[in-house]
């Protein structure tokens, strides 16, 4: 997904600053403190920052954490993943059987 600007100008702030709390976010951005929370509880939900209770924002982990957390979810999961491969090879064999049988004609072309 891509950034807005906005998004992509707090990301830069955040850079630079390193920590800002929402309320000076607010007053850079020229906008209410209530419309800066709103774009960083969006970078939050993307997993490009983080805000604690006291309003005070950063950046999350970067990109490189966030790749090894994937792929430890990922070798987590790889058992069920191939489970679903096996399960989707069988289904699209009994698709085309049924298929076959249905109008033969049609799948020798």
């Amino acid at each position: 997904m891509e950034l807005t600007p906005r998004l992509q100008d707090i990301i830069e702030i955040l850079k630079v600053k390193g920590e800002v709390n929402v309320q000076d976010l607010a007053l850079q951005l020229k906008v209410s403190p209530k419309t800066a929370k709103g774009y960083v509880r969006e970078l939050e939900r993307l997993g490009y920052a983080s805000m604690d209770e006291s309003g005070n924002i950063k950046l999350a982990l970067d990109n490189s954490n966030q790749i090894e957390k994937i792929l430890k979810i990922v070798e987590i999961h790889d058992g069920q993943i191939e489970r679903l491969r096996k399960e989707i090879e069988e289904l699209r064999k009994e698709l085309h059987e049924l298929k076959k049988r249905r109008n033969p004609k049609e799948l020798k072309r």
